[in-house]
């Protein structure tokens, strides 16, 4: 089954370790004991073990979510916890991989360049001043390496796990503080060599330093850019919301991401229902003048779009499916047993909204006992940006 067209993509902004743990007894106890004294906080940035097990409580009841945490939390849940399981990950790294995995030799973002990451990434592009390498070649030693802390859980409610999901806990001073690939940037933003840019940022960026993002629509703006798929996140929502009005008001991106909890962060959703998120996204996509808006949520996707109708829905169908495949344990190996997993109970719809916009829904395959659920969202931003915008 061919997936993916023969195109060159650039994935980033950031590569980094991922610490997992499963949730167990251990960690349920501990969020338990401390539910008396747990202040809800008020900002993403948790300087307090108290705020996060507030956060993993509600990850619990409604979804997993994405939170800064200090250099000093970081720290004492090292202690606490024994994060047993140790992957590449980082949002540019997680779509790189997924494309890397599915036939195309992408371009991926690297800021820094330890040997303990370099050395365990799969032969993908990697940019130097002097072109393109792998990543052994392009090691640079005493490069420090940063790591984001996940908590995985599955559905029991007998123990008070109401959903599915990952929380991540991220001490990342390389996102904070807005660092780039210098060298990525001079040929990811180039479509002599990149014709497809795939990105999420700016939810791990602090406010202090959401300005970075002017440099990275500085870049963009130029006409020589390619086709450009931003995908939200959840986190810094001044940083989101600041990279969001930069990039469409300078016209830097033609395609734009994001899942159910998101449009209600920053597309005014009054909730996940499918009428309110559609009506949402139709509103956004009209406001900010991009070609298309991208949903995708644990039982359907949907996309509000000016490219082609089928197109379209080959590319959410695609994306499903692969982000199917990485919950067995990897994309390239499970590609086509996904096929067999069921799908949600939601019906196809395709059409036109606002006469300029097409529109279509798919349900998702659903495994209803995955190994993998980190890396999910990017996995299926990757494969359906790169197949629309080609």
């Amino acid at each position: 089954m061919q997936i993916l067209p023969d195109v060159n993509v650039a994935t980033g902004f950031y590569t980094n370790w991922d610490s997992l743990i499963r949730v167990d007894d251990k960690v349920l106890s501990w969020v338990k004991n401390h539910v008396k004294v747990m202040p809800k906080p008020e900002k993403v940035f948790l300087e307090s073990l108290e705020e996060v097990a507030y956060t993993l409580n509600e990850a619990f009841r409604v979804g997993g979510r994405e939170f800064l945490i200090s250099e000093n939390v970081y720290k004492k849940l090292n202690q606490l916890f024994s994060f047993r399981e140790k992957r590449l990950g980082g949002n540019g790294f997680n779509m790189g991989r997924a494309l890397h995995e599915l036939g195309l030799t992408p371009l991926i973002s690297y800021p820094f360049r330890p040997p303990s990451i370099m050395l365990n990434s799969p032969d993908v592009k990697v940019a130097c001043k002097d072109g393109f390498k792998t990543p052994k070649q392009a090691i640079r030693y005493g490069d420090p390496e940063y790591d984001h802390l996940i908590f995985e859980f599955s559905e029991d409610k007998s123990r008070g796990i109401n959903t599915s999901g990952r929380h991540i806990l991220s001490w990342d001073l390389m996102s904070f503080h807005g660092i780039f690939d210098e060298d990525f940037f001079f040929y990811a933003f180039n479509r002599k060599y990149t014709e497809i840019l795939v990105f999420a940022y700016a939810h791990l960026l602090l406010p202090a330093y959401k300005k970075k993002t002017n440099e990275i629509a500085d870049w963009l703006e130029e006409a020589k850019r390619p086709k450009v798929h931003f995908e939200l996140g959840q986190g810094s929502e001044e940083s989101v919301r600041y990279a969001l009005k930069v990039f469409t008001d300078k016209q830097c991106v033609d395609s734009i991401g994001l899942n159910e909890k998101e449009c209600m962060q920053y597309f005014e959703a009054k909730d996940e229902s499918l009428k309110e998120l559609n009506y949402s996204v139709v509103e956004a996509v009209k406001k900010l003048g991009v070609s298309r808006i991208c949903v995708h949520t644990s039982t359907f996707a949907f996309s509000v779009s000016k490219f082609p109708l089928e197109r379209e829905i080959e590319a959410l169908s695609k994306a499903s499916l692969t982000a199917a495949a990485l919950t067995m344990g990897g994309i390239k190996e499970n590609i086509n047993k996904a096929k067999n997993l069921p799908s949600s109970n939601v019906k196809v719809e395709k059409g036109k909204v606002e006469e300029k916009y097409n529109y279509c829904l798919i349900p998702v395959y659903i495994n209803p006992k995955p190994r993998i659920l980190t890396g999910l969202g990017d996995a299926f931003s990757a494969v359906q940006a790169v197949i629309s915008l080609a």
